[in-house]
This record gives structure tokens, C-alpha cells and sequence, in this order.
């Protein structure tokens, strides 16, 4: 070790070359695996805070929240009752809970009437009291079918703020924000959580459901209809929820069936599938393309860098055969020579991951809140662990040469 510093000390500028290579390459890994983790999060924290060990959905959905459709019968024979999916912590268990999922564009409401651009976001429709709800970080829960909690992100992001009223998609819902929960995304969008039945499924099985229901006897049909205008009078939300409690068993009344008990002995209806948790994530569109994408990138830059590293570390060892043949006529052996390179390689790499991992560590810092950008211990410590190993089986390569090395040729 002693050797090794001593020769770096006196070849600083061979050796700083090699140090700001090693700094470079471990300040883009770690910048690329934080913008990787935070996309990969973004994506999937929502479902996280579920804390759940899988979910059912309609077999023809391909594992997507946002194509599922669980009808009023499927979900009586799951729950094992005829649960009140709409207003409800009393019914069925809390062990398994339905929720449905609404992609739209979301706008704030002043005056009246909305206002801006508009932002993405995901509606969830949840019990109440739902357990599948994150934490709250300010404000309090929602009260009644006109009230939601959002993610912490549409605040800090869009502006959004506890006291706001919302529009939800072009049917016009309408939400007063009540709460924050901790960044709660799907599939990159912040999530707001309202009561379940608030907002109509847009899917196709609910459509097909609608119009079979208007196919039935004309006494059937005749009071549908005249509930159907007493609703079309009340808010969005009342409309829902009465025209729900007035459908039959084939109506859709969520997205998915969460399971949140791993032990819970629970019947697959037919026409229903069960997935874990991680295929479950792993369906959300395009949440695999990323991870892959970026997992590649970062495992071909710190294969590269092993590389770029282990040739510079070869050629310096190269131009130092006399220095080698010196200390072998000396007495030293090739494996004392052999650790000073290792050490070296050591030193340098150590130095210039942290260097690196301060440099992103700053820079993430100074990053808009509207990249999605998340440190992970776990990832760093791993993508730390690895540039300093490849550099030194780099090295070792180069350690190898020294024992060819002939004191009296290389003193000629």
C-alpha cells in the first residue's frame, strides 16, 4: 500500500487521468440508476402502499388495472356477501378490497368553472376507510362521495392545493381535495383516491352491461329509465351510485379485487384471474421496458469502465517494466509487486466512486421536482460495490503481466 501511494504521488498526472475516468463513468451510472429507480417507482408506488399479495382481475385483461371489469356477481362470490362496494368499510372483509382505476385529465375548478391546461392523473376508487389509502402527510381523510385525498405529487407538481376543487375528465367529477397521502403514482401519473362507484367505469365490458340491461322486459326497462332521468339531475357522483344500486348482478362495480391477507383462502370466480403482486406490476405498461432499458445502459457503462480502467492500469504497468525489473533484482517477489497494482487500482477506484456518487448525489439535488429521480441506498451501494470490483479484476490482468516480467531483460 505504502509503494502505491508513493507512486501515485509521483505520477499525478497519469494517474489523475485515470481517477476522472473512473469519476465520469461512476457519476453517470449513479445519475442513470437514480432517474431508473424513480421512473420504476413512479410507476408502482401506489400499488406498493397496498401492501398486498395479489390481485384478481378478468382473464381477458392481460394483467392491466385499467382493462379489467369485475361485475356485482363476481364480486359477491369472492367476498363471500353482497357487499356495499360503494360506501363501505362494513361489508365484506377489509382483507379484500375492491378498487377501481379512472385515467384522466384532471383540471381545478375556480369560480365555478376550470381553469389551465389540465394535468394526468389516475382516480382510484377505494372503500371507505380503505386500507389500500398511503398515510397522510397533512389534511385528513375524505368524508363523503364528494371529497378525495390525492398524492403529495400533485401538489409539489401541478399546484394542487388541500381545499381545491377538481374536475375529473370530460363527464365533469368533481372532488374537493381534502388531504395528501405520501407520493402515491401509477404508471408515472400521482393518483387520487375517492370513493368507489363516485365515477363510471369506462370500459367496454361496462358498456355491453349497459346496453344489455336496456334490452330487458318493457316494465324493467320502463323504470330504469325514469331513474335514469331523476339522475341525470343530480351531481355525476349521485348519478353513479344510483343507477349501480339499481343494476343487476352483471353490472361492473370495480377494476380489481385486492388481496391483502396471503393466507386468505380465496375462490377464483370464473372468467377471473389471480396475479401476484409483481407480475402485477410488472403489466403495467410500460414499467418493464424501462427497468430493462436503463438496467442495460448501467450494465454495459460499468462493463465498459472495467474495461477503459483495466487498459489504462495495463499500459501504465507496461511502461513501467524497468521500475519492475529494478525491484525484482532487489529481491521483491511478484506478488508484493502484484498487491501494489491491486492497491493502486484500490485506491483510485474507491476515490472515484465517491467522487462520482457526490457529484450525482449534488446534482439530483438541484433536479425539478418534475423528474421522476429517487435516490436508493440499496442500488448505489450495489453499483459502488460493483465499479470497484471490475476495476480491480481489471487490474488483475494487468498484476498477471508482472510475473513475465525478466529483471535482467527489463534492466537491459
Amino acid at each position: 500500500m505504502q509503494l502505491a501511494w508513493k507512486e501515485i504521488r509521483h505520477s499525478k498526472g497519469r494517474y489523475a487521468l485515470i481517477l476522472a475516468v473512473i469519476v465520469l463513468v461512476g457519476y453517470l451510472s449513479f445519475f442513470l440508476t437514480a432517474l431508473s429507480y424513480g421512473l420504476a417507482q413512479a410507476n408502482r408506488t401506489s400499488v406498493d402502499a397496498w401492501d398486498a399479495s395479489s390481485i384478481l382481475l378478468s382473464d381477458d385483461a392481460n394483467g392491466n388495472l385499467v382493462s379489467s371489469s369485475v361485475t356485482r356477481a363476481e364480486e359477491s362470490k369472492v367476498l363471500g356477501t353482497d357487499a356495499d362496494t360503494e360506501n363501505t368499510a362494513k361489508s365484506g372483509t377489509k382483507d379484500i378490497e375492491p378498487v377501481s382505476v379512472l385515467q384522466a385529465v384532471t383540471k381545478i375548478k375556480e369560480s365555478g368553472s376550470t381553469s389551465g391546461e389540465g394535468f394526468n392523473t389516475v382516480v382510484l376508487g377505494v372503500r371507505e376507510d380503505s386500507t389500500l389509502i398511503p398515510q397522510l402527510v397533512s389534511g385528513r381523510n375524505a368524508a363523503d362521495e364528494k371529497e378525495a385525498v390525492a398524492s403529495e405529487s400533485l401538489s409539489t407538481k401541478d399546484g394542487v392545493q388541500i381545499g381545491d376543487s377538481v374536475s375529473v375528465g370530460r363527464s365533469g367529477y368533481t372532488y374537493t381535495i381534502v388531504g395528501f397521502t405520501k407520493t402515491a403514482e401509477y404508471n408515472t401519473e400521482p393518483v387520487i383516491y375517492v370513493r368507489n362507484g363516485t365515477f363510471t367505469l369506462p370500459s367496454a365490458y361496462a358498456s355491453m352491461s349497459s346496453t344489455a340491461g336496456s334490452n330487458e322486459t318493457t316494465a324493467d326497462s320502463s323504470s330504469t329509465a325514469t331513474a335514469a332521468t331523476a339522475a341525470t339531475a343530480a351531481t355525476p357522483q349521485q348519478s353513479t351510485r344510483d343507477a349501480a344500486s339499481a343494476s343487476s348482478d352483471d353490472a361492473v362495480v370495480a377494476s380489481g379485487l385486492v388481496i391483502r391477507d396471503a393466507s386468505a383462502k380465496v375462490s377464483v370466480p370464473d372468467g377471473m384471474v389471480s396475479l401476484d403482486m409483481q407480475s402485477f406490476i410488472n403489466n403495467i405498461p410500460g414499467y418493464q421496458a424501462q427497468v430493462l432499458t436503463f438496467a442495460l445502459m448501467i450494465g454495459f457503462l460499468v462493463g465498459v469502465s472495467a474495461l477503459v480502467v483495466g487498459i489504462f492500469i495495463y499500459i501504465l504497468t507496461m511502461h513501467k517494466r524497468h521500475l519492475f525489473g529494478v525491484l525484482k533484482a532487489q529481491g521483491y517477489s511478484n506478488g508484493f509487486i502484484s498487491r501494489s497494482i491491486l492497491a493502486q487500482t484500490l485506491i483510485l477506484s474507491v476515490i472515484g466512486t465517491l467522487v462520482g456518487l457526490l457529484l450525482s448525489l449534488l446534482t439530483i439535488a438541484f433536479m425539478p421536482v418534475t423528474v421522476p429521480i429517487t435516490v436508493s441506498t440499496y442500488w448505489f451501494a450495489i453499483i459502488s460495490g460493483v465499479l470497484v470490483l471490475f476495476s480491480l479484476i481489471g487490474a488483475a490482468f494487468s498484476a498477471r503481466a508482472v510475473s513475465s516480467i525478466d529483471a535482467i531483460e527489463a534492466l537491459s
